[in-house]
């Protein structure tokens, strides 16, 4: 079994995948709320330098190689 490998995703799995993580990232930050919200700040700052990367690819056509 290849662990790194090209696929081409139907939209339904797409978005099965994504309501998963979407709903275990909610069952997560229930379980620990209190440090998220001590750590807000920072996270957002992570998730925003994280993004960068692909969304400038996005927005210029280029390829995530």
């Amino acid at each position: 079994m290849q662990l790194l490998r090209t696929k081409v995703w139907a939209w339904s799995d797409i978005a099965l995948l994504k309501w998963c993580c979407l709903l275990l990232g909610m069952v997560i930050g229930a379980h620990f709320a209190e440090p998220v919200r001590q750590h807000a700040a920072a996270l957002v700052l992570v998730a925003l330098l994280l993004a960068l990367r692909p969304s400038r690819a996005y927005w210029s056509g280029g390829q995530l190689t």
